[in-house]
């Protein structure tokens, strides 16, 4: 089912739960030589039911994967997306850090964008590696072997470019033009790059990364006004973030925060 058709339905019962509160999820930060191209380590087990589906809102990343007995390269997203996800399977996912996949993956972002693609089909020979992940039954150990490998594919990579991480960053604050000033780059090779390394170029990165905003402004014990929560996060008022999370996510701000609340 489109996330269209998703968005018109109004019997609770059928709605799309975040992914963050769907089942067990679990992240940390990578350390070590793992952290030279990603930024967390995560376990996700998913519900044994789920009548509305899982929405995995955008937020402006790009993931390496292990599901259904094989890695997978998960693109930027635009819009939520509400993958076809067995029951009860535990994914096992890093999160690339910002600017970092272009230089491993040696594919512009905008080819990724809302795509779920084999990592074979993008390196070089991972068999061995898949093999291995599928021997292992423990998903502690597969996901340890999963760190292992990647740790060794981190060290042997090209630098992550720390401009597009900046960049990265300062909108995730809100502060874009402090960005494009200090490093002096004209719009086009700003939206440039911003698309090869994240997908998209940075006004959509900066209309995610706000959604990402609200989201953390949420889970807050103190998230009682809307108004005052659009302000923090960045629109011009509430019926401009109403709108704004509508069509990023199929939901509504009430919904996301009864569902973190929960």
């Amino acid at each position: 089912m489109s996330a269209a058709a998703k968005t018109d339905k109004t019997d609770k019962t059928d709605m799309p739960v975040l992914a963050m509160c769907a089942g067990t999820y679990r992240e940390q930060p990578a350390t070590g030589r793992l952290a030279r191209l990603f930024r967390r380590v995560w376990s996700h087990r998913l519900p044994e039911h789920s009548a509305g589906g899982t929405a995995v809102v955008p937020d402006g990343c790009s993931d390496l994967i292990w599901t259904g007995g094989r890695l997978m390269v998960i693109g930027p997203d635009r819009i939520a997306a509400f993958p076809a996800l067995p029951a009860g399977e535990t994914v096992l996912g890093l999160r690339f850090r910002p600017g970092a996949a272009l230089r491993w993956l040696d594919i512009p972002l905008s080819e990724l964008v809302g795509r779920s693609v084999p990592l074979r089909d993008v390196r070089g020979d991972v068999r061995a590696i898949e093999e291995q992940l599928a021997d292992e039954a423990d998903a502690g150990r597969r996901l340890a072997r999963l760190c292992a490998w990647a740790g060794g594919e981190a060290a042997a990579a090209i630098d992550p470019q720390g401009d597009m991480e900046a960049l990265f960053n300062r909108l995730s604050r809100g502060t874009l033009h402090d960005f494009s000033a200090g490093a002096a780059l004209g719009e086009r090779t700003l939206r440039r790059r911003s698309r090869d390394h994240f997908g998209y170029g940075p006004k959509t990165l900066e209309r995610v990364l706000r959604l990402q905003r609200l989201l953390g402004l949420l889970q807050k014990p103190a998230s009682d006004n809307l108004a005052i929560l659009a302000y923090e996060a960045g629109y011009a008022d509430q019926a401009h973030m109403s709108r704004d999370v509508k069509e990023l996510t199929t939901l509504t701000p009430q919904d996301i925060r009864r569902q973190l609340s929960a």
